[in-house]
């Protein structure tokens, strides 16, 4: 990959040594004070890259007031086949942009973090001593400011403008950031899961593209934590059954039932039937559609006597 500076009295013209190559690096440098000393606000010079199939950007920063013409010059990259950020901030476009654009080729998209908030075993979490049992990318010492900066300044596959026109998408990367709040992460969190509410954006993708693997980074599928059954109690009758409520393995579910795919580089089935307890697909997504919910039941308690126990209605 050829490594280009953006340096402070950078001119574009420089770029016309690089046009034929396929791969570059752009590498924004910063001031004292962590700013960038010479920033793009019109990109049209991507589309001069004619042959370009990877692009890299290190330390750009997308304002949104610049952000619809970079999403137009990007989508308008010919050759295009993936794009990585590092220590980026990409601000989504306000506007919707032309329906008919989109980079035709684009097969994937990633994003490089530090060693410090992910690992070399990419899906285990980094986590300090008390949060062990926790799912997500980051550093305990340095959350706050690790949450705010990963969920708000970059951009979830699903949000990309005209995701549903990816049609030569081969791998679907997603990042689960630490969350506190949510022992799962931020992209699952109970009864918020940004990820499920996505679902149907994923699902269209595996119908269109051609998707042979789904990562989700910050999610551990060996974590046994993530395999607690809730016990639940039918009000009516005083049977017992498990409640099945992860929005983890719903989603896998849905997904895997649209496309046999790998999570995270291996078949999903076994975590599957790790968390469902039953052996067949079609068990396991019957639980999936009905929590575990026995038919008949209208309302029931989650929790045992003695601990916070939650009144449910079906």
């Amino acid at each position: 990959m050829i490594y280009i500076p953006i340096t402070l009295d950078f001119e574009e013209k420089e770029f016309d040594s690089f046009l034929e190559k396929e791969q570059i690096e752009l590498y924004f440098t910063t001031d004292d004070n962590g700013t960038i000393v010479h920033n793009f606000q019109d990109w049209s010079f991507l589309k001069k890259f004619k042959k370009l199939k990877i692009l890299k950007l290190n330390q750009a920063e997308i304002l949104k007031k610049f952000s619809n013409n970079f999403f137009t010059n990007l989508y308008s990259m010919d050759k295009l086949e993936k794009l990585i950020i590092e220590y980026t901030m990409i601000s989504l476009p306000d506007e919707p942009l032309p329906k008919n654009l989109y980079p035709k080729h684009f097969k994937e998209y990633e994003i490089k973090f530090d060693s410090k908030y992910l690992p070399s075993d990419t899906f285990e979490p980094n986590k300090g001593e008390h949060y062990k049992d926790y799912e997500g990318i980051g550093d305990f010492d340095d959350l706050v400011q690790t949450y705010e900066w990963f969920t708000e300044g970059i951009p979830q596959l699903y949000d990309f403008p005209n995701i549903e026109k990816f049609k030569k998408l081969e791998i679907l990367n997603f990042y689960n950031i630490l969350d506190t709040d949510s022992y799962q992460g931020h992209l699952f969190e109970i009864d918020n899961s940004l990820f499920y509410k996505k679902i149907n954006i994923i699902k269209s993708l595996l119908k269109k593209a051609n998707v042979k693997n789904i990562n989700i980074f910050g999610l551990n599928l060996n974590n046994d934590k993530i395999y607690d059954g809730e016990i639940a109690k039918d009000d009516a009758s005083g049977k017992s059954f498990v409640y099945f409520e992860s929005d983890i393995f719903k989603s896998i579910v849905e997904l895997y039932n649209i496309k046999k795919i790998k999570f995270n580089n291996e078949n999903p089935l076994k975590y599957l039937k790790r968390y469902y307890k039953v052996s067949n697909l079609k068990e396991i997504t019957n639980l999936a559609i009905t929590s575990g919910i026995p038919k008949g039941v209208k309302n029931f308690t989650l929790g045992e006597e003695g601990t916070i126990q939650i009144k449910m209605k079906v």
